[in-house]
């Protein structure tokens, strides 16, 4: 019996010594429809995504807006800046923000070593801003 042999320019089973798998035609793999550029697809440079940029900023708009817009209302409504539910809620929104900042730095970023440490983030950013939240609504004297 004779041995069959693969097409030439292949190497086994009909790959090409490239590892591309691509034949003499350039046509790709079966099941992929190919353009028979020999696959100039695959070799173009991924483009970044803008979304993360984007939302960088819309959470430092957010996160710069949410005292200053409260602290107007707040004079609006004449409520002296030294009560201790506004205070108290003042110094909590900033370790939230950092919280809110730092876990969005390591969702978007390369970041995952320790996923714990990104759950300790989002617990405590979240404690913060959900007493926050308490302290503005109940308004304890």
């Amino acid at each position: 019996m004779l041995a069959r042999t693969a097409p030439s320019g292949t190497g086994r089973a009909g790959r090409r010594r490239d590892g591309s798998g691509r034949g003499k035609s350039g046509a790709g793999s079966p099941g992929c429809a190919g353009s028979g550029d020999g696959g100039a697809e695959a070799e173009a440079p991924a483009r970044a995504s803008p979304w993360p940029a984007l939302c960088a900023v819309l959470l430092l708009l957010c996160l710069i807006g949410l005292p200053v817009s409260g602290w107007w209302l707040a004079h609006l409504v004449g409520w002296p800046l030294g009560q201790i539910w506004l205070l108290g809620s003042s110094l909590l929104f900033l370790p939230g923000a950092v919280c809110g900042l730092w876990l969005a730095a390591r969702v978007t970023g390369r970041h995952r070593k320790s996923p714990w440490f990104s759950l300790v983030l989002a617990l405590l950013g979240l404690a913060c801003f959900a007493t926050t939240l308490w302290l503005m609504v109940a308004k304890p004297v």
